[in-house]
């Protein structure tokens, strides 16, 4: 049974288009090192390609407490901004063995960061301050979560043989998405509902990755 954690929260983030072939080697990338330590018998719970985000940041305030006109002009102001970054790529990679999972390195990351700053920003014009208590980290991408203890050095010596150790991501949108973290014996999960996709550039917004573009071994 899982166990859901009280409220949603509303987050930037960046996701996967895995319609565009250009993803392929990172599809590849995952199913190689997902299938290299489940055959070691790690208590690792992969990510779904279509759960698969970078995090650009959270809004710290409960999802039901902001209403859909602040949705709105939260959108609008992204947009206004976003409008001004091309989009980029990163590199995915390499892959590091975590006492909480197994992440992906970005880089590099100058571009992740003006996401950051430019999606706070919409953020601190619509909601103020205390909607941007969100600590920010190293940019990352988790490809699982561990569900127990397990030699995280055997792991990463493992994940040292996935090759080529790294993939392209192409970053066209960022979007703004409600989030709600799960969890149960079998680990964790972080799944969301879409608010509104904000194209970068101010180009085509293009659709949401839950369907036929999934990589086919983990079409759902």
């Amino acid at each position: 049974m899982l166990l859901r954690e009280t409220g949603t929260l509303l987050h930037w983030y960046i996701t996967v288009d895995w319609d565009d072939p250009r993803h392929q080697p990172l599809a590849r990338l995952l199913s190689d090192s997902r299938q290299i330590l489940r055959h070691a018998g790690f208590p690792l719970t992969p990510v779904e390609p279509r759960w698969v985000h970078i995090t650009v940041d959270q809004i710290s305030r409960p999802a039901h407490d902001i209403s859909t006109a602040h949705r709105g002009r939260l959108v609008r102001e992204a947009a206004r901004r976003l409008a001004k970054v091309p989009p980029f790529t990163v590199m995915v990679g390499s892959l590091l063995s975590y006492p909480s999972g197994v992440i992906a390195d970005l880089h590099p990351d100058e571009d992740l960061s003006t996401l950051h700053q430019l999606a706070r920003s919409a953020t601190r014009a619509v909601l103020g301050d205390g909607a941007c208590r969100y600590p920010v980290g190293v940019p990352h991408l988790t490809t699982a979560y561990a569900h127990g203890e397990a030699d995280s050095d055997q792991a990463q010596r493992l994940l040292r043989r996935v090759r080529p150790g790294h993939a392209p991501l192409w970053v066209t949108a960022v979007d703004l998405v409600d989030v709600t973290a799960t969890a149960s014996a079998g680990g964790k999960a972080i799944t969301w509902e879409p608010v509104e996709r904000i194209p970068l550039g101010g180009g085509d917004a293009g659709s949401a990755q839950h369907g036929a573009g999934l990589p086919s071994w983990e079409r759902v």
